[in-house]
């Protein structure tokens, strides 16, 4: 048992995940509140917010606003997610805010893909290049490539 993690990273992505499939708006100050009493648990990795369309995604068109909203505390990296140039180009004017994660996803369903991201594999390939430039372009390297979607589609 010496040899077993003393510690353990969390990354908790609740308020993004969460937030935006509640059904009905949730108050911008709520979504502030619950990612303030998320940072003063000890957790050192909390993703807040969706830089993603609104008309798509209606729990996150105050993404500028819960960005900018809450205290942050010393020590607790607060990232974002993106799914396009447009999203990153709104999380850049939070940049002295959040720990930019160059995070690229792959949907392994083309049905998962076309529902939530407007494109199917092919074309999320593509914009996986192009978003994966951008990052690049901007000093973010990318660090993490996921699989969204491995296991069913919602």
């Amino acid at each position: 048992m010496a040899d077993l993690p003393q510690s353990v990273d969390i990354f908790e992505e609740g308020p993004r995940e969460g937030f935006q499939i509640e059904p009905g708006p949730i108050p911008t100050a709520e979504k502030i509140a619950l990612i303030e009493a998320l940072s003063d648990t000890g957790l050192r990795h909390i993703q807040i917010c969706s830089f993603v369309n609104p008309r798509l995604v209606p729990g996150w068109a105050d993404a500028e606003a819960v960005a900018g909203g809450f205290a942050p505390r010393p020590g607790v990296h607060y990232a974002a997610l993106w799914f396009n140039e447009n999203g990153l180009n709104r999380a850049l004017a939070f940049r002295d805010r959040l720990t930019m994660v160059g995070s690229i996803s792959l949907a392994a369903s083309d049905a998962f893909s076309v529902k939530n991201l407007n494109r199917d594999h092919q074309a999320n390939l593509e914009a996986m290049r192009k978003q994966t430039a951008a990052h690049l372009k901007h000093g973010i390297p990318v660090t993490r490539i996921g699989v969204m979607a491995a296991f069913g589609c919602n």
